[in-house]
């Protein structure tokens, strides 16, 4: 290497301190602008009450430890809300059934559910449909019962159907009304709260 190249590298070897300390200035300087100045209004985060993603025709479907089916809830537009975890659904759907063949199935105009759909709220023109076993020789209940209600709570797992409103109940020609009601699908009993009337027919053996 002649003699020019040897005096090009020490030059160049010399000005490296300064280089890095130009860069560093230059870096500082980016920091101090991108650092929000004291009496600035902060940066606006993302509200609590906004969605994180939308579905259109959506579907959500809970299995158990075998693989069956135990709940679908399907709707017509899905929300997920990152701050509660939870779903709010237009034009809701829900149906489910246990390893006995006893089913549930719900609609409704407006829903929320947690992600598993194990615990889902139902609201407008919300009506829930205990369906008889699918094996008439189970024993179990041969025909279906009809809850209909402004506000109805379906707890998927343990299977009971909850409403602290005005309810509506109709089977086999029976129909009676109630300010809040619980019904255990299991058992098949429904607890009525509050002023109740109607009228109840005995099922014919």
């Amino acid at each position: 290497m002649n003699q020019r190249w040897w005096l090009l590298l020490e030059r160049a070897q010399a000005a490296l301190p300064l280089l890095a300390a130009a860069g560093l200035a230059g870096f500082t300087w980016w920091l101090v602008q991108s650092s929000p100045k004291e009496g600035s209004a902060a940066r606006p985060a993302l509200a609590a009450s906004v969605p994180d993603f939308e579905l259109n025709q959506a579907r959500v479907a809970r299995f158990d430890a075998q693989g069956r089916i135990e709940a679908v809830l399907d709707g017509q537009t899905m929300r997920h809300y990152p701050d509660t975890d939870r779903l709010q659904i237009d034009q809701l759907t829900l149906s489910a059934r246990d390893d006995k063949g006893l089913g549930l199935r719900a609609v409704s105009q407006r829903g929320e559910a947690d992600r598993k759909a194990e615990v889902v709220t139902l609201s407008g023109g919300a009506k829930v449909t205990a369906l008889p076993a699918t094996d008439p020789g189970t024993g179990l209940r041969a025909a279906p019962a009809h809850f209909t209600g402004e506000g109805l709570r379906i707890d998927t797992r343990t299977r009971v159907v909850s409403s602290d409103q005005p309810v509506l109940l109709q089977q086999q020609g029976s129909e009676v009304r109630a300010q809040n009601m619980r019904y255990d699908d299991r058992t098949g009993i429904t607890d009525l709260g509050g002023r109740v009337r109607g009228q109840y027919e005995v099922p014919a053996r």
